[in-house]
C-alpha cells in the first residue's frame, strides 16, 4: 500500500485527506502539497484529513512534524488537522500551536469543520435536548 494525498477545493477552505502509511518524510510532503495549494488556491483555512493514514513516528519525529507544519502552515488562519483515535497522541500539535501555528486536532471531521468555522451548528436543537 502507498501514501496518497487527495485534494479537495472547498468554496472557503481547504481539504487534503492522506491515507496509507505514512513517514516522516511523507507527512513533511504532505504538509508542503497543503501549503502550496493553499498558498496558490488563496486558501486561509484548511482541514487535514489523516484518518486513513497509518502513523507509527516516535516522540521525535512527532515534535520535528510539529515544528515543520508551524514553519509551512504558518500563512493559514487555521487549520484542523483530523486523525483516527489510536493517532491522537497531541505532540505534533502542541509543538506547531508553540511555534505559532493556529491549529487543532480532532478525531472527529465534524468538530473540525466547526472549528475551522466551516460547520454552524444549531444552538437550539442542542439546548433543547
Amino acid at each position: 500500500m502507498h501514501f496518497t494525498a487527495t485534494v479537495h477545493h472547498g468554496p472557503d477552505y481547504l481539504l487534503v485527506e492522506g491515507s496509507g502509511p505514512a513517514l516522516l518524510t511523507d507527512l513533511c510532503g504532505f504538509m508542503d502539497l497543503v501549503a502550496t495549494v493553499a498558498q496558490r488556491g488563496r486558501y486561509r483555512r484548511a482541514v487535514l484529513d489523516l484518518t486513513g493514514v497509518e502513523i507509527a513516528l516516535s516522540f521525535t519525529e512527532h515534535l520535528h512534524l510539529g515544528a515543520y507544519a508551524a514553519e509551512r502552515l504558518r500563512n493559514l488562519e487555521r487549520v484542523a488537522s483530523v486523525v483516527s483515535v489510536q493517532n491522537r497522541k497531541g505532540t505534533s500539535e502542541k509543538a506547531a500551536q508553540k511555534l505559532g501555528l493556529r491549529v487543532r486536532t480532532f478525531t472527529s471531521f465534524d468538530e473540525g469543520l466547526q472549528w475551522i468555522g466551516e460547520l454552524q451548528v444549531n444552538l437550539a436543537s442542542v439546548d433543547s435536548a
